[in-house]
């Protein structure tokens, strides 16, 4: 059984993929691990993904369930934010109401665990990983890793760059992780098994995991494409996404079985057609011509 993985292991290392709203997933598997006696050491994320690692980072694991519903019980469109930010969207004003109200000063504390977060650099594309502990206010970096235009109009400026959603450049940071010192890593991700392999970034969209690390790596991911959308607001649709992360958990940490995980989406998801659009013009298309 994969805990048998990370029973063994000295330090453990929470890796949170992007995935807006589906990141939901990842709250289930959040609480079961917990109940399991398994304790993260150093938590990385990308995009979405880095909330919920800010929230096991500053200790407050216990609150993750109200952290989701206070931030999808506001309203994301208010036409007023046109004046302010040139967006009817206000997912900044949200995001940052409700990470004052639960996290605040928290991942400063002396008990709060190593925060890694990936963004991407605006102007090459490039992925830089940030530690959150040398940022005096860390919100400037999951601000940055939840920009994607037109949600958010104004990306965060961070050492006189401006940066963005780091899930397109590296959406599952594993190595750095385990360059931190980790002899074991939890990757959360919330693309389906059925879909293939994981989103590691823009042109390795079916990542596997390299065969010198599958020993030292668990991959907690739904069977199928989960059937919830990317904005979806409702807790009530999201609440059961989080149970669905309980259980396919204890499907792949304790070999269990639950048909509930059985649970997908109609059809393929829309990036699947992209995907293949695009291995279809590389086949065709000399590599000079591109």
């Amino acid at each position: 059984m994969q805990i048998e993985i990370l029973k063994r292991a000295k330090k453990i290392g929470y890796v949170f993929s992007g995935g807006s709203a589906r990141c939901a997933f990842q709250i289930g598997a959040i609480e079961l691990l917990a109940e399991l006696g398994i304790e993260p050491a150093v938590c990385a994320g990308a995009s979405m993904g880095a909330w919920n690692a800010a929230i096991l980072a500053a200790g407050i694991r216990e609150r993750i369930r109200f952290y989701w519903q206070s931030f999808v019980r506001m309203p994301p469109i208010d036409l007023r934010n046109l004046l302010v930010e040139h967006s009817p969207f206000r997912y900044r004003v949200m995001h940052e109401r409700t990470f004052r109200r639960f996290v605040g000063e928290r991942l400063h504390a002396p008990e709060a665990l190593p925060l890694l977060i990936s963004l991407t650099r605006l102007r090459d594309r490039t992925n830089v990983i940030f530690d959150a502990r040398q940022f005096e206010d860390p919100l400037r970096l999951l601000l940055a890793t939840s920009y994607f235009f037109p949600l958010f109009t104004h990306a965060p400026m961070i050492d006189g760059h401006h940066y963005g959603d780091g899930g397109v450049t590296d959406n599952a940071p594993y190595e750095r992780v385990f360059a931190e010192g980790c002899d074991a890593v939890v990757i959360f991700s919330q693309k389906g098994e059925s879909e293939g392999g994981l989103f590691k970034r823009i042109g390795d969209v079916d990542h596997e995991i390299p065969e010198a690390l599958r020993d030292r790596v668990v991959v907690i991911r739904p069977r199928h494409r989960m059937p919830v959308s990317f904005t979806e607001q409702r807790w009530s649709r999201l609440a059961p996404i989080a149970d669905l992360g309980y259980l396919r958990s204890r499907e792949v940490l304790l070999g269990e079985r639950h048909p509930e995980t059985d649970l997908r989406a109609r059809g393929k998801a829309p990036s699947a057609y992209i995907t293949a659009l695009v291995r279809g013009v590389r086949r065709v298309v000399p590599p000079g011509m591109r």
